[in-house]
Formats: C-alpha cells, sequence, structure tokens
C-alpha cells in the first residue's frame, strides 16, 4: 500500500496536466489568422478578395508571402536571375496561404495554381509568373472554390516558362483556414429555432404590380424575430456594417440578378463580427424584421430589413467541449476505492494482530507450571 497513494497522485497530476495542455494547445497549429479583403480591381465585372498578408499569422513554418514571389520581375526572354531573398528559400518546406485554381477537373485536385486574390480566378485575366505558385500534391486535396488554403510543402525556384510556371511546389498538405459548415435546409433551421422564414414572394409580388401598398402577410412579420436566408450581396463594411441578403444570386457586377428592394431584405448585423466572411456567398441570418410602409423611405431602406441581426448555422451541432480523461466523477469514485482498501487492508492486520496476541495468551495460560 505504500506505493499505491503515490500512484494515484500521480494519475490525477497527469489526468489535469494533459487536460489543461489539450484546452491551451489549438487543435490545428497549422491554421494562421487570416485576413481576407475586398481589393480594388480593374475589371468591372469582376469582383477581388484577397490574403492581407501583413496582417495574417505566421504559421510557424517558413511562411511564403506572394510579396516575395513578386520580387522577382521575370521576364522569359531576359531569363533575369531569381533574387537571394527567394532562392535561399528554395528546397525547403514552407507555409503559403492563397486561393486554388484548378488545373484539372473533379472535387479533388493533384495539381493546381495557388493565387493570393480571386482576380485572377475564375474569370479573371491571366497572372503573371510571379503571381502564382503551381502545386502539385503527393495525395488529391479537398478543392476549395473562394475559401482561403494554407498549403504546406516543399518550395522551388523552377524558371520553366515553357510549362507555364518559375515556382512550384510538392504539396504536402491543404487545410481551408475554416472548417467546412454543414449544409442545412432553411425551412429545418426555422422549425428547430421555433422562428418563421421570411418569405420573399410578397415582395416580388409587389414588384411585379407595382404597388405601394404592404400586403398584410409582410406587416405581420414587423417588429418580429425571424430567419431570413438567402446570397450576401452588396457588402458595406466599417463602423456600421450592412449587407443585402438577396433570394437570387449576383456577382456584384453583371452576372446574375441585380438586387433591389422587391428581391432582397437589408440587414444590419448586431456587430462587425456577425458579417459573413467574404468567400461565403450565401447564409442563414435571424434578427428582429422592421416593415417600412411608407414608400417615400423605401429607396434609402428598403421595404424590409432586419436589426440586430446575427449570422446562424442551424441544425449543426454544438461544439463538443474538451473534458479530462477522468471526470472528476471518476477521480471521487477511484480515492473512495483506494481509501475504502486501505481501511479494509488496515482493519484485517488489526484483526490478525488481536488473533495473534489473544492465540499467544491461551498458549500461556495453558502451559505447564513447575
Amino acid at each position: 500500500m505504500k506505493y499505491g497513494l503515490p500512484l494515484l497522485v500521480l494519475l490525477f497530476v497527469a489526468n489535469h496536466l494533459e487536460y489543461y495542455h489539450r484546452i491551451k494547445t489549438p487543435a490545428n497549429k497549422s491554421i494562421p489568422n487570416v485576413v481576407v479583403r475586398s481589393e480594388n480591381n480593374f475589371l468591372p465585372s469582376h469582383k477581388t478578395i484577397g490574403i492581407d498578408e501583413k496582417a495574417s499569422d505566421n504559421t510557424g513554418s517558413v511562411f511564403l508571402r506572394f510579396a516575395t514571389l513578386g520580387l522577382w520581375d521575370f521576364d522569359p526572354k531576359t531569363l533575369s536571375l531569381c533574387p537571394a531573398e527567394i532562392q535561399r528559400i528554395s528546397d525547403r518546406d514552407v507555409s503559403c496561404i492563397g486561393f486554388m485554381y484548378p488545373l484539372e477537373a473533379g472535387t479533388k485536385l493533384k495539381s493546381f495554381c495557388l493565387l493570393r486574390t480571386t482576380q485572377t480566378c475564375c474569370y479573371g485575366p491571366r497572372p503573371q509568373y510571379n503571381q502564382y505558385l503551381l502545386v502539385e500534391m503527393k495525395e488529391p486535396a479537398k478543392f476549395e472554390r473562394l475559401k482561403p488554403v494554407v498549403v504546406q510543402g516543399k518550395f522551388f525556384v523552377d524558371p520553366q516558362p515553357s510549362q507555364g510556371f518559375i515556382y512550384r511546389m510538392e504539396g504536402k498538405s491543404v487545410v481551408p483556414i475554416v472548417e467546412d459548415e454543414p449544409d442545412v435546409n432553411p425551412a429545418d433551421a426555422a422549425r428547430k429555432a421555433n422562428l418563421p422564414l421570411f418569405d420573399f414572394a410578397p415582395l416580388a409580388e409587389m414588384g411585379k404590380q407595382n404597388s405601394d401598398t404592404v400586403p398584410g402577410q409582410l406587416q405581420a412579420l414587423d417588429d418580429k424575430q425571424v430567419l431570413v436566408a438567402g446570397y450576401f450581396l452588396n457588402r458595406v463594411e466599417g463602423a456600421s456594417p450592412r449587407i443585402l441578403v438577396g433570394c437570387e444570386w449576383w456577382d456584384g457586377a453583371t452576372r446574375g440578378k441585380r438586387p433591389t428592394i422587391y428581391n432582397a431584405v437589408m440587414v444590419f448585423p448586431k456587430d462587425v463580427s456577425q458579417m459573413p466572411p467574404l468567400w461565403k456567398d450565401r447564409g442563414i441570418v435571424s434578427g428582429v424584421l422592421h416593415v417600412e410602409k411608407d414608400a417615400v423611405n423605401w429607396p434609402k431602406s428598403g421595404i424590409a430589413s432586419l436589426r440586430e441581426a446575427t449570422l446562424d448555422v442551424f441544425g449543426s451541432q454544438p461544439a463538443v467541449q474538451p473534458k479530462p480523461v477522468l471526470s472528476p466523477l471518476y477521480e471521487v469514485l477511484l480515492a473512495s476505492v483506494f481509501l475504502c482498501v486501505v481501511f479494509l487492508a488496515g482493519r484485517g492486520t488489526r484483526d490478525n494482530i488481536s488473533s495473534t496476541d489473544t492465540t499467544a495468551n491461551n498458549r500461556t495460560d495453558t502451559g505447564v507450571v513447575l
């Protein structure tokens, strides 16, 4: 028993140290705090978002920035030398944050280009040699269309303009900067939240009839908590952020259907943290609906607007809070069992001693007296 108590104490200490280490350690150290911003674009038909490399955190390994790659003003005709600053990190493991541009079809890619902005993705112009990184994966990685990713692998300065690149990476991992959110059916979300789901149909009908009378169906929701599901459009950042949520997609320039007061709701988030990320194009928000009955104010505030709005992922499971391997209840039970064993063992020892003393006395009493 002399080793039992130290072992039990050691077990409890190890249990709490492991728990403390787990809650203090991020689930994935390779994912930094990435800042994504809207950027000016010379193409009126294309909306651009990009990584703010100065504001984004280092990933822990060598952090390869596109600003560094851009130092080489490569010209295939003159074959200028690569700057020493870039050459020094060639053949080293690095991390780079950017957007995936597919070089093959499918939802999983073995080869793609990594770019700092979406300007050259999809519908933009062909990027310059020093604006992208050719990534070749050992195993296919899931294609993220607009969500930024952290790519880790071995970087090489390998100018092959005839093949279309001067930088390449042997990729080891591709990790999106945020976890995938589950697809949630708006009707299911409204049912689970016990809130009405906003219907765009009355607005559309007002637009068709060119009416300035708000239908009763819409007026009944005034000053009520509701859910609004749709596409995130026309963002306004700053101290008083707002965003349009429309029932139809629009790229912010020319493609899709332009939002109007008859197919969109102006949403005023509760605070800046409730603005959806730039790469997220649709979702569900909840808040208090305000219905403007005076048509004179419609051009400014719209017919319907959502106040004190919050982003919600309804139907997803809540995050599991970390717990010690041994819960406090089990620690108490183990301690109780140990004390019981010690008590019973001590009692057994005392009984044995008493039994021995009694036997010895009996032998003395029955001994022969000379």
